[in-house]
């Protein structure tokens, strides 16, 4: 019996161990833009990134297309431009580019957003970046709150149906054990 209720509890414990997750979507190409968004620009000793939040947003899109390799080396060759330019500023921060050194880094977000037939712009406080697609919908927003979903995707239709068949099991089982020891118990008295 003992067995039995331990294998019936590994079974449960297994269940909710696990959890199905599904892959994003996002292809090799997408992959290197993205990798190549995390990789900060050398700003007079600082380290400076681009907002986790676009890249967040980036990658939300970035699920709804199928990027070519040629795409990627072009926006990729932008990114690198454009973080050549602001290293190459003299500037520690981008608080302190002036407005001409602002509007040559939106140019080279253009850039990168025209390869992917998309407009970018200067977003809601005239500083930040804002993407858009040509029907209107927006990919990236500075005033856009990204919560990133993470984690798995749980389907307890799964566990239920695993769990009702360990309770089946283990039902079996006991009843199985309980009718030998009342076969047993009987031959005994006999």
């Amino acid at each position: 019996m003992k067995r039995i209720i331990a294998i019936a509890l590994a079974i449960v414990i297994a269940c909710f161990s696990t959890a199905v997750v599904f892959a994003a979507g996002i292809n090799s190409s997408e992959a290197s833009v993205l990798g190549n968004m995390r990789t900060p620009a050398n700003m007079k000793g600082n380290s400076v990134y681009v907002p986790s939040s676009y890249i967040n947003q980036a990658e939300s899109y970035f699920n709804t297309i199928d990027m070519t390799s040629d795409q990627a080396s072009r926006i990729n060759s932008i990114i690198n431009q454009g973080r050549s330019f602001l290293e190459g500023t003299g500037k520690s921060s981008i608080k302190e580019l002036s407005a001409s050194e602002r509007k040559t880094l939106l140019n080279y977000a253009s850039a990168a957003a025209k390869v992917l037939n998309v407009s970018a712009a200067a977003g809601s406080d005239g500083k930040n970046i804002k993407i858009i697609t040509k029907d209107g919908r927006t990919i990236v927003d500075d005033s856009t709150k990204v919560i990133k979903p993470t984690g798995a995707e749980i389907n307890f239709t799964v566990y239920i149906f695993v769990l009702a068949i360990a309770a089946l099991a283990f039902a079996c089982s006991a009843g199985v054990i309980l009718s030998r020891k009342k076969n047993y118990n009987y031959e005994e008295t006999k």
